[in-house]
């Protein structure tokens, strides 16, 4: 009996971090043969096409009913969630009619985004034109950078708080591990 409560514990736990983290039905949509590097050269290529991309909030722009978020392209897990340690692939335009406060999605932090490409956008940065591929959002998901863990995560450092390593892990009091008999 343990082992039947102890096997199904273990399949759960493997299962739900496997879980998808945007919605099925729009997951349906996307046409998983696009890649963004293709999408950046081309735009115009993919209109009409639902993508799904995600990345780093560069900027965010609201001016009357429409919200655009400049997001910083990263590959994506499997599970959707931004990779952050990806090289950034370039820029795209996200737009979206629906309220998006600028207070939760600020620079620096990640999205996904399920939408359809509606073509290029020009916009001048720095007295240069830039074209950016134009995403009009069917979904959002939004997530927070990972932080840098600040507890000993080493088992071979000293646990003393000198933050020096040691020559080989802990053994007894002893120094040496004692007999298994």
């Amino acid at each position: 009996m343990i082992r039947i409560v102890l096997a199904a514990a273990i399949l759960s736990l493997f299962l739900s971090g496997c879980a998808h983290v945007m919605s099925a039905e729009n997951l349906k949509l996307v046409d998983r043969s696009i890649r963004y590097k293709d999408l950046n050269a081309h735009p115009e290529t993919y209109v009409g096409k639902t993508v799904l991309v995600g990345g780093i909030i560069a900027g965010v722009k609201s001016s009357g009913d429409v919200t655009m978020l400049e997001v910083s392209e990263l590959e994506l897990f499997k599970n959707e969630v931004p990779n952050e340690d990806s090289p950034a692939g370039g820029r795209l335009l996200a737009i979206s009619s629906e309220l998006i406060d600028p207070a939760s999605y600020r620079l620096g932090k990640l999205v996904t985004i399920i939408g359809e490409v509606k073509g290029q956008q020009v916009m001048k940065i720095d007295d240069t034109d830039r074209s950016y591929p134009l995403i009009a959002v069917k979904e959002l998901r939004l997530f927070r950078p990972s932080e840098q863990s600040t507890e000993i995560v080493n088992p071979y450092q000293n646990q003393y708080g000198d933050q020096k390593f040691l020559g080989r892990p802990p053994g007894l009091s002893g120094g040496e591990p004692g007999s298994p008999y």
